[in-house]
């Protein structure tokens, strides 16, 4: 997850200093992107968690997202740029993925409650500590 933030702190760092780039004829919807960034959000988590699993059964992430969304590398990478390119837009994209995350914490969370009488604690996750 920590990869995740610094990449796109740098993205997004890096993008401040841009002028504003010219739209991309293959541009990624603005919904579709922040969906996709979401699923790149817990498959890297995810990855960070169980990289063994991920090496063992050949599973990419970034194959994965492109498959998923038909789309190729450089349609995303365009369309990242493009939308970096806007800070306060990007930073806006971030934060509907971020309640995105949370969201799906609160359901996992009534989920464990019911099935098992309590809520995840952070020490029940498989997350480095």
């Amino acid at each position: 997850m920590k990869k995740i933030i610094i990449f796109f702190g740098l993205v997004l760092m890096v993008s401040c200093g841009d002028t504003a780039m010219e739209k991309p004829d293959n541009l990624i919807e603005k919904d579709v992107m922040i969906a996709i960034l979401y699923d790149i959000a817990v498959l890297q988590a995810t990855e960070n968690t169980n990289a063994a699993l991920f090496q063992q059964n050949g599973i990419q992430p970034g194959a994965f997202i492109y498959k998923k969304y038909n789309i190729d590398s450089l349609t995303f990478a365009q369309s990242n740029r493009y939308y970096a390119t806007d800070p306060q837009q990007y930073k806006e994209m971030f934060g509907m993925v971020y309640h995105q995350i949370e969201q799906k914490q609160l359901e996992l969370n009534q989920k464990s409650v019911q099935e098992t009488g309590k809520a995840i604690a952070p020490s029940d996750a498989p997350a480095i500590q």
